[in-house]
């Protein structure tokens, strides 16, 4: 889509957000891929066990 980047900021416009730049994005997912969270958890339904993370700090 050529215009990607205008749909985007007139969506966050109209919605009130403020996009994070693209340091913070990558920041924020590093974050989320690395760190155990606890909101972020994932857990298999049929075990009861958690995912293990993928990536380590």
């Amino acid at each position: 889509m050529p215009d990607l980047v205008a749909r985007r900021d007139r969506a966050a416009k109209a919605l009130g957000l403020t996009l994070p730049s693209a340091a913070e994005a990558l920041e924020r997912l590093r974050e989320v891929a690395v760190g155990r969270r606890e909101e972020f958890v994932l857990v298999l339904r049929s075990e009861g066990h958690p995912y293990e993370p993928l990536f380590g700090p």
